[in-house]
C-alpha cells in the first residue's frame, strides 16, 4: 500500500492536468512507504511527449541528493497517461525498477479521470497497490 499526504497527491493531479495533452512526470519523496512530497520534473522526451516520459538522470540525482539532506528518499515516480487509462504500458514496465511505487494519473480532455499505483513484482509484472491519502 502507498500512503500519500493530501498536498502531495494534489500536486501530482495538478501537474497531470496542467501538462495535458503531454505526459507529466515527477518524483515521490518520503520514507517508510509514505509519500510526503511530490516533486515535478521536466519530461525530456520531446519526440513522443504525448505518450512517453523520460526524466533527466541529472535532475533525478539532484532531487535525490536534496531529499537525502532532509532525511527523505525517492520512493516512487509519477506520470500521467493523456487520453489513456492509468495502467502501465509495456514501455513503462521495461523502464521500471522494483523498489519504486509508480503512480499513474489518467487524464482525458485535461481532466483527471483516475489515479492508480503500481509496483513490479519478482517476475517483472506490475501489480496494483492500494492508495491511501492521509
Amino acid at each position: 500500500m502507498l500512503r500519500i499526504v493530501r498536498d502531495a497527491a494534489e500536486k501530482v493531479r495538478e501537474n497531470a492536468r496542467a501538462s495535458y495533452p503531454n505526459e507529466c512526470c515527477g518524483l515521490l519523496l518520503g520514507k517508510e512507504g509514505v509519500v510526503l512530497e511530490a516533486v515535478k520534473v521536466k519530461n525530456i522526451n520531446t519526440e513522443r511527449a504525448q505518450d512517453r516520459y523520460e526524466i533527466d538522470p541529472r535532475e533525478f540525482l539532484m532531487v535525490e541528493k536534496e531529499a537525502a539532506k532532509r532525511g527523505l528518499a525517492v520512493i516512487g515516480i509519477y506520470h500521467s497517461h493523456p487520453d489513456h487509462p492509468a495502467e502501465p504500458s509495456e514501455f513503462d514496465r521495461t523502464r521500471a525498477w522494483p523498489e519504486y511505487f509508480y503512480l499513474i494519473v489518467g487524464v482525458r480532455g485535461g481532466r483527471e479521470t483516475e489515479v492508480r499505483c503500481w509496483r513490479l513484482d519478482d517476475a517483472d509484472v506490475f501489480v496494483e497497490e492500494e492508495i491511501a491519502e492521509k
